[in-house]
């Protein structure tokens, strides 16, 4: 082989990288993993507009699926039992309230010796429409249990209790069980003034009351007078029917011994 041939004839080739091949195949953690747009760096979070709008829609969706299932449902059922309306009466239909305010009200217990609270409610001087007849009443404000009821009676005394000006104490023939009894009552008011003004038409009431225990005395003292007659006449028709019998007996007793 010459030179010239040497010379002209090609070089072998190598296999030398391309900046083609450099490029496709990137090595992980250089710059160009991460450009703009792509890998980690490309990631900028969740759209915060985008979800509020998905969550929105989402929660009209639901409402509107409530709405159309509440239309849907158009079921009626009847009751079991089939309830009346009653007219009860309080017994106060018939009166006017002179004095009505919300206190508290206790009783002596003699037993024990002590005050005990007997309830808290309004407490209610009430006159007849057509009597003109005055009352006390109290209810329990919750159970509108009777706790007081009875005529205010000529000749109570209310005495301020010690220590408060705005407690009355006084005792009186109650009916608030449905039967007679004795209580001593003590009544809390919410202020001095209300306690005077009940005072006041405390005394009113004995006052237009004063005329039916007159009436109710003159008419027991007619009916003991009429009774005494009455016993009185019946005396003297037993004596009368004893002495005829007697003259009758002694008439017998003659015939006898003829």
């Amino acid at each position: 082989m010459t030179e010239t041939d040497v010379s002209s004839s090609p070089a072998p080739s190598v296999n030398t990288p391309s900046k083609e091949a450099s490029s496709a195949a990137p090595i992980f953690g250089s710059a160009s993993t991460f450009s703009s747009g792509s890998g980690f760096a490309g990631f900028t979070g969740i759209d915060g507009s985008k979800s509020k709008a998905v969550a929105s829609q989402s929660a009209e969706n639901q409402e509107e699926e409530d709405a159309g299932n509440d239309e849907e449902c158009g079921a009626e059922y009847a009751p079991v039992v089939q309830l009346q309306e009653v007219e009860t009466s309080t017994g106060e239909e018939t009166e006017t309230a002179l004095f009505d305010v919300k206190c508290k009200l206790y009783r002596f217990d003699n037993e024990a010796g002590e005050w005990k609270e007997r309830g808290t409610g309004k407490i209610k001087l009430l006159e007849d429409k057509e009597t003109q007849r005055v009352r006390l009443l109290m209810r329990e404000e919750k159970t509108l249990k009777i706790r007081a009821n009875f005529i205010v009676m000529p000749g109570t005394k209310l005495q301020e209790h010690t220590g408060s000006d705005k407690a009355w104490v006084w005792s009186t023939m109650d009916f608030a069980s449905e039967e007679q009894r004795m209580e001593l009552f003590c009544l809390k008011l919410p202020s001095p003034a209300r306690a005077q003004e009940f005072k006041k038409l405390f005394e009113e009431s004995m006052q237009k009351n004063a005329k039916f225990v007159a009436g109710t005395e003159s008419e027991e003292s007619a009916e003991d007078t009429h009774a005494n007659g009455s016993a009185a006449e019946e005396d003297k028709s037993q004596d009368k029917a004893t002495s005829e019998l007697a003259d009758s007996m002694k008439f017998k007793a003659k015939v006898e011994d003829a």
